[in-house]
Order: C-alpha cells, then sequence, then structure tokens
C-alpha cells in the first residue's frame, strides 16, 4: 500500500503540476478529492507496521489548530461577537446595511467563498504532511524514495521550459506555469534533492562495504553523474525562466547546501574557509551563469513585466494598513483581495490578488495568532532539517538533510517577493518537503527495532540518543 500510495499522491502533484500549477478550481477541486481519497485508502489498506510512530505533541496540536483558525473564520457569528474579534470586519458590515439589510450574523471572512476553498486546501497540505510522514516511516532504510518523484516531475517541467526557450524560440522558459516566477519556484524546490542525491550516490561508491565489493565502482559515478545532469537542467531551466528571485533564491540555495555539506562538521576557525570557497564558487555562478536577457532584467531591477518594485513597495504599504485593521482574526484565508479594497491606494484601474509576499498576506488573511502558529511550524521544520544535517549517523541521510535545507531556504527567499505558497502545486511540493523533513526524525539516529508478537506487528523503536525536537 506504501508504493500505491506514493504513486497516487505523485500523479496528483504531477496533474496540479502541468495544469498550469493548479490555479484554477477546476483543477485543483479534484486533486483535494485525490488527496482525500488517498490518505483515506493508504489509512484504511496499510499494514500497521507501515504507520510512523505517534507523532510529537506540537504536530499533534498545531497544524490542526491551524487549520481550526481558518475554519473559524467560515463560523457565522453574532454580529456583537464580530464587532468585538474584529471591529474592521463588523463596520463593513453594517456598511452594507443600507444594501443588504442589518445582518444578525456575520463570518470573520470578508470572502467566504474564497476562504472556504483555500480551507479545504489547507487541510489537504495538512493531510499530505502526515502521509509523506507515514511513507517516510516506511522507507526509513531508503529515505531517498521519496525524492524521486518530486525530482522526475520537475525535471520534466525543466524539459518543457527548455523546448519553448529553445524549441519554439520563445523569450523565457515557463513549462506549464502561468508565472515565470512560479515555475521558478518549483524547480528551485526540487534541485537541492537532484544534487544531493548525486553527491550521495557518489559517496556510496566510495564507502560502500564489502556486500558491494564486487560491484564497478564507475557504477556509482555514473549513477551520479546522471543526477547531477538533471541538476544542471534544472538550473539552466531557472536561467532561462529569467526570474531574477528564482536564480537568487537557487544560488542560495546552493550556497547553504555547500556550507553545510563541508563545514558542518567542523569547528572554530576551520569551518570559515570551506564556507568562504562555496560563496566565491556561488558569487563566480550569479557572475557567469546569467544570459544575457537575464543580466538586462538585474540591470533592470525595478521593472518586471507585471509589477514595478516601486508599486510591490506600495501593495506592501497597503497591505500593512489592513493587518492593522484585522490584527486579530485576520480578512479571511485567501480573502486578501476583498480585505484590501478599502486600504488600497495603488494601482487603481487593476485588481490586487495578492501581496507578492507570503509573509505579509499570511500575516493580513490570518491575523497575527494564526502567523505566528504557521511561523512556529516553519521555524521547526527548518531547525529540524538543519540539526539532521549536522546529527544523522549515515551520509545518505545526512544529505537527505541538506537537501531539505535547501529547499526550504530557497522558497523561504522567495517567498520575500513572490506567492508562490498561493500556488497549489508549489504549495504541494513544499508540505511534501516538510514531511520527508519530519521523517529525518526516524533515520538520522541509530535504531533499536524489536518486533512485537504477531497479534501486535507495529515496530517499537527506541533512540539512542536524546529524543528528536518537539
Amino acid at each position: 500500500m506504501p508504493l500505491i500510495s506514493l504513486g497516487l499522491l505523485s500523479l496528483i502533484f504531477g496533474y496540479a503540476a502541468f495544469r498550469w500549477g493548479g490555479v484554477l478550481p477546476v483543477d485543483w477541486y479534484p486533486c483535494l478529492a485525490a488527496i482525500g481519497l488517498t490518505v483515506a485508502l493508504h489509512a484504511a489498506l496499510s499494514h500497521r507496521r507501515d504507520r510512523a510512530p505517534s507523532p510529537s505533541w506540537i504536530l499533534r496540536i498545531l497544524p490542526p489548530a491551524v487549520l481550526a483558525l481558518a475554519a473559524f473564520q467560515l463560523v457565522p457569528l453574532p454580529l456583537g461577537v464580530v464587532r468585538r474579534l474584529s471591529p474592521a470586519r463588523a463596520e463593513l458590515a453594517e456598511a452594507l446595511g443600507p444594501v443588504l439589510g442589518k445582518p444578525a450574523r456575520v463570518t470573520l471572512s470578508v470572502q467566504p467563498a474564497e476562504t472556504f476553498l483555500w480551507v479545504l486546501t489547507l487541510a489537504g497540505a495538512i493531510l499530505v504532511f502526515f502521509l509523506v510522514r507515514d511513507l517516510a516511516w516506511h522507507w526509513r532504510e531508503r529515505p531517498w524514495t521519496l525524492a524521486v518523484p518530486v525530482v522526475i516531475i520537475a525535471l520534466l517541467e525543466a524539459v518543457l521550459g527548455l523546448i519553448q526557450r529553445y524549441g519554439f524560440g520563445l523569450d523565457l522558459a515557463r513549462g506549464t506555469y502561468v508565472n515565470r516566477n512560479h515555475f521558478s519556484g518549483l524547480l528551485e524546490m526540487a534541485l537541492p534533492f537532484a544534487v544531493m542525491y548525486g553527491v550521495a550516490l557518489l559517496n556510496r561508491g566510495r564507502t560502500a562495504g564489502s556486500r558491494r565489493a564486487h560491484r564497478t565502482p564507475a557504477g556509482p559515478a555514473l549513477k551520479a553523474c546522471v543526477w547531477l545532469s538533471i541538476a544542471t537542467v534544472m538550473l539552466v531551466a531557472v536561467i532561462h525562466s529569467l526570474s531574477r528571485m528564482g536564480f537568487l533564491a537557487t544560488l542560495s540555495a546552493l550556497f547553504v547546501m555547500g556550507a553545510v555539506s563541508l563545514g558542518g562538521n567542523l569547528t572554530g576557525k576551520k569551518r570559515w574557509f570551506p564556507i568562504t570557497a562555496v560563496g566565491v564558487l556561488v558569487v563566480t555562478g550569479f557572475v557567469f551563469l546569467p544570459t544575457d536577457q537575464l543580466i538586462q532584467r538585474f540591470a533592470t531591477f525595478a521593472q518586471t513585466e507585471d509589477i514595478s518594485s516601486d508599486t510591490r513597495a506600495e501593495i506592501w504599504a497597503d497591505t500593512t494598513k489592513l493587518i492593522r485593521a484585522f490584527p486579530l482574526t485576520g480578512s479571511g484565508l485567501g480573502a486578501y483581495e476583498s480585505g484590501l479594497y478599502r486600504f488600497k491606494t495603488v494601482a487603481p484601474m487593476n485588481s490586487v490578488v495578492h501581496a507578492h509576499n507570503d509573509y505579509l498576506q499570511a500575516l493580513a488573511e490570518f491575523g497575527i495568532p494564526g502567523f505566528l502558529l504557521l511561523m512556529i511550524l516553519a521555524v521547526r521544520t527548518f531547525g529540524l532539517a538543519l540539526r539532521s544535517s549536522e546529527q544523522s549517523a549515515g551520509a545518505e541521510e545526512r544529505y537527505l538533510a541538506i537537501a531539505c535545507t535547501g529547499a526550504l531556504t530557497a522558497l523561504a527567499l522567495h517567498s520575500v517577493v513572490d506567492f508562490n505558497l498561493y500556488i497549489p502545486a508549489n504549495a504541494l511540493l513544499l508540505v511534501w518537503i516538510a514531511g520527508i523533513t519530519e521523517g529525518l526524525a526516524f533515520i538520522s539516529h541509530p535504531f533499536e527495532h524489536r518486533r512485537r508478537s504477531k497479534h501486535k506487528a507495529m515496530p517499537v523503536y527506541v533512540e539512542a540518543t536524546s529524543s528528536s525536537p518537539g
């Protein structure tokens, strides 16, 4: 069943990615239904030994709490209660009184229909996270299994983008995505896994024990070349997407991975030499890798095809007004556009659907309490990946942790100036990576496995060191 679950999840992710990133509800609703069905089948048909141990208290509490806060925005509340929780929302409802009549009950979301869709999306993301965590437990002895579908789907997107650029003579590569930045957002999260799996295969060939002594040493090297070539194709596709932040985020991910790989086990001054060397190499790549078109875009940094940097700054300023108006409950998940109308001073003839900053938009839609819960989960996930990259018992597991660290770094940086988390396929990939990261706790320390009786087939594990974070 785990293999079937992984196959179904890969098909869902691939479908969303190749349907413009799943941005249309007509494409994304079937994906959500398929996610629910896949998780239900996995829970009903998988053997108990394939299920991960109970999660830590923080995972038992925070994800359901985030979902509950989002769902609470859809509950029709008495107007008096809304006036206390969200005065701006009550004022907006009362302002519509002469047209619609004074409402007896009001939702905290200013756009309940959009919030409903994103509550379903959030629920699907949580289900995918725990499903990948279960699959990570099943494949804890082959932890790279879960990364392979991600790399394959991203490779297909990259190849399609390069065909667009070189085969059809288009100005840029964007794959099946509407926006080049979100195309590069997908690739920048997948590329670290292609790089580090190549390194892991190469290391496997060098450290192979007597069981593999009969194998040719060229085998692992050839496999490593294949995966590093895949990473190169993705990097070239990111460059030809002409996404400046995508390129910077990818280089930043490569720098972080190189710094952690070479300097993670060193202390004091010794660790700064390899980190500096990696930094010089990345800066050299920044200078020599971009095409002429990408260099021109960096030369005119204040302008993009959609929005200028000045306009983006004005959107951020308007967004802070929205945050101040809805500090406790937010304007409603997915209701950013409707909530911003009252405070919008930028681009009066155009709609502003996103803040072009995932952090500001999440804060505006969720409110401060919900945003803090999200940030706790995000920091915890990144910290787990970083610690596992330094403490893993095996080399391959350490390289997987480094790949997770690089992928999370890339998206964290890109989210400062874009809205990748509001592209369903990219958000699905993020929670997939988060599930892999959570699974590092199963493989990053030596475990002593014991089988119970046949009537209790669930394996028990005992950590040889201190318990994992959370």
